[in-house]
């Protein structure tokens, strides 16, 4: 072990990190509220990672990783230990971030932990049980594409992003259809190493004792030193303003207007301005609502800043009568251009939309479960580590109308935008 310190002292459990030799983050969370532990692995990797020929692979891995492995040869067995064990567990892939995660009895910690070691360290990707899983894909392929926003999703896809596969997260299906165990073991070495990845567990343990096991069992894992994932490049450009209209089912309408936002890789001094900005105009009783929703044509309305490595977005957006769109959309343009009004933002609603964050947070932190499979696997992620994390409500705090001010301006003033309306009249159908 490297090093150990306490990064964090949540709303109801502190939180102390530690690596292996080999490169694997530990995190971990003692939480003595209920006798249950959870268990995540988190990855570098996702649909950002692959190229055209290996689109899918992150998504097919993740249905591999509840297969057989060195341990467990086969399916039965597999499904026979979890129901020994009363493991409840789960997977997600994104287009960022990979996680795998699943939940035991305390006094079963052991044992749950040794379960989720042979799954990331010795996945056989039998050539059967991949044929048998690819069923399973291509199905919830096809659920998507029958979903209502599917056209815009993958227009987002084609006018965003500099290579569109990176932001495929569920894959292409030829590219599932031929995978093969070779590919498989291929993507393993090449991501799924230990100086890739982090170990997170929260729930009824005792740091004292965990880590000892935690050592002892993962110390093994072999470091790999092959992953690409932080010489990766941005995947969005928006070199000018662009209008795309997609086919959507009837009655339902949206518009949305996108410009490129700064990334979490490099650029994080905006982000606390983005999330203060984003929190203030969505509020209900804001200018921006009541423009376009008590007084205008939407139903509803949002404004984002999306955390992220290679897609960073800023979005306005609202759903609409289709019929409504074009007014919609000119609307809208007229209310990020009053944005730019002396007194629009003030330090009192500001400091509001940061109180408001700061409450949603500690909302977040109750749950050592979902700590450990949604806030920090994904914040480790995004932050390169934990820092930024930790550091995020004093540096968000400190955010003034000055610095919202200035955000705008850098990323918004002047910029080209890429424009999405969805009505059953668009022309861009897949």
């Amino acid at each position: 072990m490297l090093y150990s310190l306490i990064l964090m002292l949540s709303m109801n459990f502190p939180i102390v990190e530690s690596e292996l030799s080999n490169g694997l983050d530990v995190i971990i969370g003692e939480d003595h509220s209920s006798p249950i532990v959870t268990v995540c692995i988190v990855v570098n990797t996702g649909g950002s990672c692959e190229t055209e020929e290996t689109n899918g692979l992150a998504h097919f891995y993740e249905h591999m990783f509840f297969k057989g492995n060195a341990a467990l040869p086969d399916q039965t067995a597999y499904n026979n230990r979890m129901r020994e064990l009363g493991i409840i567990r789960n997977g997600t892939t994104g287009n960022e971030v990979v996680r795998y995660f699943l939940t035991v009895s305390s006094d079963l910690f052991d044992e749950g932990l040794e379960f989720m070691y042979d799954a990331i360290t010795g996945p056989l990707f039998d050539q059967q049980e991949m044929v048998n899983e690819r069923s399973v894909i291509m199905n919830e392929y096809q659920r998507n594409t029958s979903g209502p926003y599917w056209n815009l999703w993958r227009m987002r896809e084609q006018v965003l992003s500099i290579e569109p596969w990176r932001s495929s997260s569920i894959g292409d299906p030829d590219v599932i259809q031929s995978a093969s165990p070779e590919v498989m073991h291929m993507f393993q070495h090449k991501y799924y190493t230990p100086d890739n990845a982090a170990l997170i567990i929260t729930g009824d343990v005792d740091m004292e004792t965990v880590m000892p096991a935690v050592e002892e069992m993962f110390g093994n894992w072999e470091y790999g030193g092959n992953s690409d994932y932080f010489d990766l490049g941005l995947n969005i450009s928006i070199p000018k303003d662009t209008t795309v209209y997609a086919g959507g089912p009837e009655g339902m309408g949206s518009v949305s207007i996108v410009y490129v936002g700064p990334s979490m890789a490099g650029q994080q001094k905006w982000t606390y301005a983005a999330d203060a900005w984003g929190q203030f105009t969505s509020r209900m009783s804001g200018e921006y609502f009541n423009d376009l929703v008590t007084n205008g044509p939407f139903l509803n309305v949002y404004a984002s800043y999306y955390s992220q490595r290679f897609e960073p977005t800023i979005t306005f957006g609202g759903t609409i009568d289709p019929e409504l769109a074009d007014e919609g959309l000119e609307m809208m343009r007229q209310e990020i251009q009053s944005m730019f009004r002396e007194g629009y933002f003030t330090e009192e609603g500001i400091a509001l939309a940061v109180e408001q964050l700061r409450r949603e947070r500690l909302f977040n932190e109750e749950s050592s479960r979902d700590m450990a499979t949604g806030t920090l696997p994904f914040w480790w992620v995004e932050g390169g580590g934990l820092d930024y994390y930790n550091s995020y409500p004093d540096s968000l705090a400190a955010v003034t109308v000055d610095d919202v001010e200035a955000f705008l301006n850098r990323w918004v003033k002047d910029r080209p935008s890429a424009v999405f309306i969805l009505t059953p009249e668009g022309e861009w159908v897949e």
